[in-house]
């Protein structure tokens, strides 16, 4: 860092000067100094001589006395930089950095293109935080030296703190255009292209790195992110362990191990490596929430609130443990605590989606219905959702009169949601809108018999013909449904009486007939047919499954059901025959499922078997539900086993028998 001297251009210093250099060089320093004082005895100061005097009296730690032969030979010759420079360095390196900057800058205005004064003071300004001026210095350097290898690696540094990849990138490059390798440039070059999703180039540049060192675990480690980047799992997991063959104490590379176990659902192994990774840094909260993510996934949600709470201990405002740590408390009942986590999460991320949905859904369950499916419409916006928001131009306020404004409302979600939500599309009717509802073709049927003149159709319409528009379950909050003012709760679908009468001479009449349904989309809504079979054994009740696809093996159980699985809407109208299937029943007893809504829309007799902790829609601590007058709750407290619970249907059937 420090110069030794200028070009001399008095011959009679020279035989002195070089005799001196060559003592300095090979650490002679005291002959150094003997030889200049012996000489500056009999002859005129020179600031060379004194610069040099300065230089070696550095080399034996006299930083005083090198400190003021810098300033005699500044007093010779008050424009010399290199001194300037020099006196610089040392208050550099004894961190004095004002005085440093000082005389850097004088160094340069009396020498602008003085390269290793515009060196230092960019770094120094760097370390000072100055970053522009920093940037400013190098750019002056490089201007002229385009090529210098440590100003260019410097710059691309600050380039990848600010973000700002391409121009990274650009200096990156002009280092391998005069040196093939050069600290860790391919690794910067690889995060620089990784950064900007150029995944190709970064593998390119990771593996350039391995070329040189086929031992650098860094660079497995960041092959291993890409290809998390491409979605193969399998080869990220190859070079994570060859990480860990290589090093098996790093611990952000046990996390991302445990990260790909997790996604394939090895949650035992998963948990394995995120603990590893935690004995070796047990701050982690990145760690610490994802172990706890394991922990939810496995349904063992006390862990993972433990697992949650220690992350928050290192960090509360960590935004993904306090959203997780709500999730989980929704999950086994602590409602309030739950709303305090996710108003935590939005102070540290106030418009995600995510949380304002979950949040949502909390209140729905605690019966908040108004505030609930307002914070519900921010389904819209999660990155994973299916249905687009509607045009801005065409959403209704809730407002203006829809007396003979056209309406176009769009299907979303699944069939139970349809069933259910399609009850709104009656008080838009009553509103006096024209009413468009784009649903599955195979809904039509079902769909038309709700007594309302709506158009049905199954693709989306010309926006000229459109006044308003809105996916279907945006309907309740433009209503602004209360838990009182729920719309047509007593019946609003009916079956086809052809149906009903052909279906109804398939069935025992003179038997109490209940239909049943035990498999839903979600095995943990869903239990076990023989859960059935001491409702068989009462006499004069006959068993009908109302699944369209049953399942039913009749070698593994040993009660009668009547099915009628390859008989049932077979002419691709959905629910045509089951919806009088269950006019003909005298009672349905099934899972959270489409034909629990189907059902409960039908207005027939419905016994729902929920777990624990239900859908938003069912609430919580009710037997009955403001959607469906005749539907009636069995809440299953135990996630085990659904016997409790169908104790309960026995002995309320008995009842009722």
């Amino acid at each position: 860092m420090l110069n030794l001297h200028e070009n001399i251009n008095y011959p009679k210093l020279k035989k002195l000067i070089d005799l001196t250099i060559d003592f300095y060089n090979e650490g002679k320093f005291q002959d150094v100094i003997g030889h200049i004082n012996q000489f500056l005895q009999k002859h005129p100061p020179s600031h060379e001589l004194y610069n040099i005097l300065g230089l070696t009296h550095i080399k034996i730690n006299n930083n005083k006395v090198a400190y003021k032969c810098f300033l005699k030979a500044i007093e010779i010759k008050p424009n010399y930089s290199i001194s300037y420079f020099n006196i610089g360095s040392l208050y550099h390196e004894e961190n004095i950095i004002k005085k440093a900057i000082k005389n850097y800058e004088i160094a340069l205005k009396f020498n602008p293109n003085y390269v290793s004064a515009l060196f230092n003071l960019a770094i120094l300004r760097k370390e000072n935080g100055e970053v522009a001026k920093a940037i400013s210095n190098y750019k002056i350097l490089l201007k002229n030296n385009q090529f210098h290898i440590e100003s260019n690696y410097n710059l691309s540094s600050i380039y990848l703190e600010l973000k700002r990849y391409s121009l990274a990138i650009f200096h990156l490059k002009k280092i391998l255009e005069v040196q093939n390798y050069y600290l860790d440039t391919f690794l910067k070059l690889g995060i620089s292209y990784h950064k900007i999703n150029n995944l190709k180039n970064a593998l390119h540049y990771y593996l350039e790195e391995l070329k040189i060192n086929e031992n650098n675990h860094e660079a497995y480690y960041l092959i291993g992110s890409v290809f998390i980047d491409k979605g193969d799992y399998n080869k990220a997991y190859k070079n994570f362990l060859r990480v860990l063959k290589i090093n098996p104490n790093i611990s952000k590379n046990l996390t991302s191990l445990g990260d790909i176990m997790q996604k394939k659902s090895n949650f035992d192994l998963a948990i394995k490596y995120y603990r590893r990774s935690l004995k070796l840094n047990p701050a982690c909260v990145i760690t610490n929430n994802n172990l706890g993510f394991t922990y939810e996934e496995k349904k063992d949600y006390f862990k993972a609130i433990n697992c949650y709470k220690k992350s928050l201990s290192y960090n509360s405002n960590y935004f993904e443990a306090n959203h997780n740590i709500g999730n989980s408390l929704k999950k086994i009942g602590d409602l309030d605590n739950a709303l305090v986590f996710y108003e935590k999460a939005l102070k540290i991320f106030p418009n995600n989606p995510d949380t304002l949905v979950n949040y949502g859904y909390v209140n729905l369950l605690k019966g908040n219905l108004k505030n609930g499916f307002k914070l519900y419409e921010q389904r819209l916006f999660r990155r994973d959702n299916t249905t687009r928001p509607p045009k801005v131009n065409l959403i209704w306020d809730g407002k203006e009169s829809l007396k003979g404004k056209r309406f176009f409302v769009y299907e979303e979600q699944g069939l139970g949601d349809i069933i259910q939500f399609s009850r709104y599309l009656i008080l838009l009717k009553e509103k006096g809108a024209i009413v468009t509802f784009k649903v599955k073709k195979e809904l039509h049927k079902l769909i038309s018999t709700i007594k309302i003149n709506i158009n049905l159709i199954s693709h989306t319409p010309n926006y000229e013909e459109i006044d308003f528009e809105a996916p279907l379950l945006s309907l309740p909050h433009l209503f602004k449904t209360d838990i009182h003012t729920i719309p047509y709760p007593e019946k609003y679908i009916y079956a086809d009486n052809r149906k009903i009468k052909f279906w109804k001479n398939q069935l025992d009449n003179k038997k109490f007939k209940i239909g049943i349904n035990w498999t839903a989309r979600k095995d943990d809504k869903s239990f076990d047919i023989d859960n059935f079979k001491k409702i068989a054994n009462f006499k004069n009740v006959q068993l009908i499954s109302i699944q369209k696809t049953d399942k039913i093996d009749p070698k593994k159980i040993d009660f009668k059901i009547k099915t009628f699985s390859k008989k049932i809407d077979i002419d691709r109208d959905s629910f045509v025959d089951t919806a009088a299937i269950i006019m003909n029943c005298d009672l349905i007893i099934t899972c959270d499922t489409s034909i629990a809504h189907l059902s409960g829309a039908l207005g027939k007799k419905t016994w729902i078997l929920l777990k624990k902790i239900p859908d938003w829609r069912w609430m919580m601590h009710r037997s009955d539900t403001p959607w469906y007058k005749n539907v009636k709750l069995f809440r299953n407290n135990n996630i085990k086993s659904w016997e409790t619970t169908f104790n309960k249907v026995y002995q309320q059937l008995d009842n009722l028998l």
